[in-house]
């Protein structure tokens, strides 16, 4: 469960921020208010005009990115494997238009997260952050259960990884 309004505000002050969830490409967002947003989750929002950019930040704090594949020129399924290749420890969120077509059942296997739709509505944003706090959370406790496995490629325990966030694994 998501920390409440109360609790996050109490302790806010004193703690600073455990990840970033970077924005990649022109994602029309009140950047305002999507920090505040973040802030209730002790994170803070970090923008990346290009997917060069997020990856040269090789940042292991990322919790989640915001991509919209249409504003950096590439088609969905292929914006999404350059965004993990890009920042694999992260969750991809896929943001598109309503007329978009969207497979998502095609994006999910390939490693989305989760989608939102533009406009932003910044209550389906705070959802979205709700549910990656969550992954993350239930990632965290059964990683702390599971030995690591050093014969395993770094993109086979990131498929897991990412797989165990989404529940896809028990």
């Amino acid at each position: 469960m998501r920390p409440d309004h109360y609790t996050v505000n109490r302790v806010q002050g004193s703690r600073m921020p455990s990840g970033i969830v970077a924005l990649v490409g022109d994602l029309h967002i009140d950047r305002q208010a999507l920090d505040l947003i973040a802030a209730d989750f002790h994170w803070s929002v970090k923008q990346f005009r290009t997917i060069y950019e997020l990856a040269q930040a090789n940042d292991n704090n990322l919790i989640a990115v915001f991509f919209d594949p249409k504003s950096l020129s590439l088609p969905q399924e292929r914006a999404l494997r350059v965004i993990l290749e890009a920042a694999p420890g992260a969750l991809p969120i896929l943001c598109h238009r309503f007329a978009e077509v969207v497979d998502w059942p095609q994006l999910a296997e390939a490693g989305a997260f989760h989608s939102l739709r533009f406009p932003l509505d910044l209550r389906e944003a705070r959802q979205t952050l709700g549910f990656v706090w969550e992954a993350r959370r239930h990632s965290a406790a059964f990683s702390m259960q599971v030995r690591h496995n050093p014969k395993q490629s770094v993109s086979e325990q990131t498929q897991e990884s990412r797989a165990r966030a989404t529940g896809m694994v028990a």
